[in-house]
């Protein structure tokens, strides 16, 4: 019999700033759809008890690759989670890029994306399609069986997200942004795979180091809340925060929600 997870509420601390709306943020799920539903149940339930209005239900990206549901979940979060006080919000990861740069190639340079997506984790991918390994090698044939899995207007949806969203000071994207270039850097097209780390430091869903090392303050004081970096702890600090505790091999997804000038995190667990 399947163990049933019951996710754990933290308690509250001060938040960094104060939230115009209740708002819930979920790290890199990666293809942990058990722990992403009973997670989904945890917040909605949490929004009928304490009667929340207009909240925000984010997901930071990277639906896909290396955990054995990524297709499941990445259906679930763009066909939208439905509740009439919820307005779900969907960005974008590096891994959805993988996918998006792959399904829109052509030619010899679609086996070449398939190699390095291969190499990211794609083979979670194909397993879930039920591909063999020959299969899962032929581009042209794993393209064809992502489409079909996912249908064209889910395709379709996808490749219309915005690469981030903004409310107030509180800015939510997949990776961060590169202190150098500050809020210009969500300009970027994110259809266009980096082709170099520095190139990756100037994606908002690659950028790593020079993020996560700055401890100064952001284009108009905002504060980034961002997956991306896996770390075993969330990081809750001044000028961001991170919720991405690897899901895929800790066993652990987090959420954290903001509601006025507090936020706590829920998280849920296979252990």
């Amino acid at each position: 019999m399947a163990m049933s997870i019951v996710p754990r509420i933290g308690e509250w601390q001060t938040a960094p700033a104060t939230a115009s709306r209740p708002v819930f943020a979920i790290g890199d799920i990666h293809g942990r759809a058990d722990l992403f539903e009973p997670l989904i149940a945890a917040v909605l339930r949490i929004v009928d008890e304490e009667r929340l209005e207009k909240a925000l239900l984010v997901t930071l990206g990277d639906y896909v690759d290396r955990g054995p549901a990524g297709l499941a979940v990445l259906k679930r979060v763009l066909d939208g989670i439905q509740h009439p006080k919820v307005e779900p919000v969907c960005l974008p990861g590096n891994h959805e890029q993988f996918l998006r740069h792959f399904l829109e190639s052509k030619g010899a340079e679609r086996q070449d994306v398939l190699w390095n997506w291969l190499d990211n984790g794609a083979g979670a991918i194909a397993r879930e399609l039920g591909l063999s390994d020959g299969k899962a090698a032929d581009a042209d044939a794993f393209v064809a069986a992502l489409a079909s899995d996912l249908g064209i207007e889910r395709i379709e949806k996808l490749f219309k997200l915005g690469n981030h969203y903004r409310l107030g000071q509180y800015l939510f994207v997949h990776g961060g942004i590169h202190p150098q270039f500050g809020l210009a850097a969500l300009k970027r097209d994110w259809r266009r795979l980096p082709k170099s780390g520095l190139d990756e430091d100037r994606d908002p869903l690659w950028v790593r180091g020079p993020f996560l090392t700055y401890d100064g303050e952001h284009d108009e004081g905002i504060i980034v809340v961002h997956g991306h970096t896996p770390r075993s702890e969330a990081e809750l600090l001044g000028n961001r925060i991170g919720i991405d505790t690897g899901a895929y091999f800790s066993g652990r997804l987090t959420c954290v929600q903001l509601l006025g000038d507090r936020m706590r995190l829920i998280q849920a667990s296979d252990h």
